[in-house]
């Protein structure tokens, strides 16, 4: 057996070729799985974007799956998988930018499926041929997949998510190119013919693209969009005779500019269902006086608002709003940067509406602003309905830091004497649950929930659909004034609506809070909904329901029955060669070992990223810095597994699982205080703080895999099956993270991922032992 690995390696041993294809690979993959989030946010409704995960390791462990069915596979099968992947990637995109419905997810999942499962085919035969430099393999794999998460979102600012996949295929096809030409064997195939062919055709493509737009997303040919798209109902109907007048792009949503016959507005849309308005103002508020007849400006009227805080900066009307109440000193908070560079494309019609004396304009997460803010404000304004997608349904998945009881509370100390928070929603149900939540915020600064309830008030506009009515809560950091209650009830009874709470009028709705119920009972005292405070552990305050939203449960059934049913698969077939007694019990352990790893790496990650990204404000800082030290940490792990034999790997897994979990439960309870005391610093030191505390995880967790990686490759044809169920473990891992958090918060996910890495800390010694 020694001297088939040694001639195996001796093939090609190490060479850099290899290493760069594995890098682009692997960099591609990532940055194709975050493109497709877009994807499927803009065609699909929110919650669709973590299928592109799903699929991402489904399909690189199918991949390798295969590859353990290739036997003694030709040294240029490699490069000819690599000239497909570079082939699929544009003709996938095609596919995507064109097919013509969004009746069903299914087409889309195949299509995207394509390009990952090449990948993994990839994988499964590179590793496979070359286990025994698996820790230098892997840290390529890894350090490409750091490069990627950051391209990929620096390069979204700039162009499309389609753009960005089409020019993933003529990188990998030119990877393909140069080591085709580079190898004496293959140079005189058809392979570098159909490298160069195909990295010709992609570069063509990408050029043509980004001037014409041939493959992007094509509203006007899709149908059966969900109901949440409003933008594509605007589009399609006849009467408004609206086109897109602006489209930009950024790693957080694709936005866009619609004009319709309405020359008084204009639609902004974030990802073709999240629409606000952008109004017609040329420095005059007189053609503007008709809006202050709107549910949306009656928080204005109930007392003076010259500090305005808005919180969601959008189109420009709620700043509008606010200079139609008098407010002198705005600030505007919008996370989005493409929805202020479209808006700032518009500075001609909405009267530069962003850029006033009167606005100060933040760019940032709107929670993160709060916390470091120290100043005060009259009026704290969230409109929900502008800030969200139309149907609530679709945000269920959401982890919103803006509407937990610990950002109540903070929006509630901002407040200066007889300041407001007022938070106008899409539905009575959301109301009430965030007036729970303010509930929760008052109790926590030392008001009980019987007193807190003269802080707050509740109404509603009845109509026929209940996902529709409109509800407005308007609370107070004191109790509220009778004049301000007068007031409010009487301009709220004029414009139709019901009150669903007033202090000492109408208390039906929180009654037995009244009466002394605490939160806890009141909350689980509703049957039908979870009217739950939302809070920092557990941010989904769109899920309204009991359990698991069943998008979630079927991806966990699903994928609990694919890795069952591989397991199985891998062990009869990975077990079939080994000696029947103690040889299975080590194959066993080993693919235990694999699927450990698989889960647990999710579990810890999610969770990380999400402490994380209140601290740095934007998410996708949070994505790309968690990310990318887990990855490079990860990698300067695998190298350092790499520096030791075989024989010597037990004891520095062991250490490093035991490092993990440890870490891990340290962080559980330790990081939100971190977190607080680091918000008042610089964005690069918050930046530094962030990788450092990753990177005391990341380069402990890159030991583990390549070190089984290099112990299974001393059998022959195992490789590809301890890849392959580590992918689909991974994909199981990511669900689990997301059905544990939204159950019990991400800190017991990161408590059981904890629990993995010190099962995988007793189980390595003999999964690393010999047979």
């Amino acid at each position: 057996m020694a001297a088939i690995t040694r001639a195996r390696s001796a093939e090609t041993p190490r060479r850099p070729a290899t290493i760069l294809a594995v890098f682009v690979v692997s960099a591609a993959g990532l940055a194709f799985e975050i493109a497709l989030t877009r994807v499927f946010s803009l065609v699909f409704q929110y919650h669709f974007a973590f299928l592109a995960v799903s699929l991402a390791v489904l399909g690189l462990s199918l991949g390798a799956s295969a590859g353990h069915f290739i036997r003694r596979p030709a040294a240029s099968l490699p490069v000819a998988v690599l000239t497909a992947l570079g082939a699929a990637y544009p003709l996938v995109t095609l596919a995507l930018s064109w097919y013509p419905s969004a009746a069903s997810v299914a087409p889309y999942a195949i299509l995207a499926l394509i390009p990952f499962l090449l990948a993994g085919l990839f994988m499964a035969l590179v590793f496979e041929r070359h286990a025994d430099a698996g820790g230098l393999l892997y840290a390529a794999d890894l350090a490409g997949a750091a490069v990627g998460v950051i391209a990929v979102l620096l390069l979204l600012s700039l162009w499309s998510a389609f753009s960005m996949t089409l020019l993933l295929g003529a990188l990998v096809s030119l990877t393909a190119l140069a080591i085709s030409l580079s190898d004496p064997a293959l140079r005189r195939g058809r392979l570098p013919v159909a490298a160069a062919v195909s990295s010709g055709a992609g570069i063509l493509l990408l050029v043509a693209n980004v001037a014409t737009g041939v493959a992007d997303f094509h509203p006007q040919n899709l149908a059966d969009a969900p109901r949440d798209k409003t933008m594509l109902m605007i589009l399609g109907d006849p009467a408004r005779q609206a086109r897109i007048a602006r489209t930009v792009w950024s790693p957080f949503a694709r936005v866009d500019v619609v004009e319709t016959t309405d020359p008084a507005a204009k639609f902004v849309f974030t990802d073709g269902g999240a629409g606000s308005y952008m109004l017609r103002f040329d420095g005059s508020l007189d053609a503007l006086q008709s809006w202050r007849e709107g549910i949306e400006y009656l928080p204005f009227t109930a007392g003076q608002a010259d500090r305005l805080l808005v919180i969601g900066a959008g189109g420009g009307k709620d700043i509008l709003l606010g200079l139609l109440a008098g407010a002198e000193d705005i600030t505007a908070v919008e996370v989005n940067p493409a929805v202020i560079e479209a808006t700032r494309a518009f500075a001609d019609y909405n009267g530069n509406i962003l850029d006033l004396p009167q606005v100060n304009l933040v760019a940032g997460d709107a929670r993160t602003f709060a916390e470091r803010d120290a100043s005060t404000y009259d009026l704290i304004y969230l409109n929900v309905v502008y800030t969200q997608a139309a149907e609530p349904g679709s945000q269920v998945l959401v982890e919103n830091y803006i509407f937990t009881w610990q950002a109540f509370q903070t929006y509630l100390s901002r407040l200066s004497p007889g300041g407001r928070l007022a938070v106008i929603s899409h539905n009575a149900l959301e109301a009430s649950r965030a007036a729970v939540t303010a509930l929760q915020a008052l109790q926590a600064m030392g008001v009980p929930p019987a007193q807190a309830l003269d802080h707050l008030m509740l109404w509603m506009l009845p109509a026929a659909d209940a996902t529709v009515r409109t509800s407005v809560l308007l609370v107070g950091r004191e109790a509220l004034t009778p004049d301000v209650i007068d007031t409010f009830t009487a301009n709220a009874r004029r414009l139709g609506m019901q009150e669903l709470f007033v202090p000492g009028a109408y208390e039906v709705l929180f009654a037995p809070l009244r009466d002394g119920m605490s939160l806890e009972t009141f909350a689980a005292d509703d049957a039908d909904y979870n009217l739950a405070p939302t809070s920092d552990d557990r941010p989904f305050f769109f899920h309204l329901d009991f359990g698991l939203p069943r998008p979630v449960q079927s991806a966990l059934v699903t994928t609990a029955l694919l890795a069952i049913g591989l397991a199985a698969l891998a062990f009869l077939m990975g077990g079939s060669a080994t000696r029947p007694a103690s040889g299975a019990g080590v194959w066993a352990s080993r693919m235990l070992y694999a699927m450990i790893i698989g889960a647990a790496f999710m579990l810890v990650e999610i969770p990380l990223i999400q402490r994380f990204q209140l601290l740095l404000g934007y998410p996708v800082f949070s994505l790309v810095v968690v990310l990318s030290a887990l990855l490079l940490g990860g990698g300067a792990g695998s190298l350092l597994s790499q520096r030791l034999p075989v024989s010597r790997l037990g004891v520095p897994v062991m250490v490093a699982g035991l490092w993990i979990a440890a870490v891990s439960v340290i962080y559980r309870f330790v990081l939100p205080a971190v977190v607080e005391a680091a918000l008042a610093a610089s964005l690069p030191l918050r930046i530094a703080v962030t990788a450092a505390l990753t990177a005391l995880l990341g380069v402990p967790m890159g030991i583990p895999f390549p070190s089984l990686i290099r112990q299974v490759g001393q059998q022959q044809r195992r490789v590809a099956l301890i890849w392959a169920l580590n992918g689909i473990f991974s994909v199981l891992g990511s669900i689990l993270a997301l059905a544990i958090s939204m159950t019990w918060g991400f800190g017991a996910a990161l408590l059981m991922g904890a629990a993995l890495y010190a099962t995988l800390a007793l189980l390595s010694r003999r999964a690393l032992g010999g047979e």
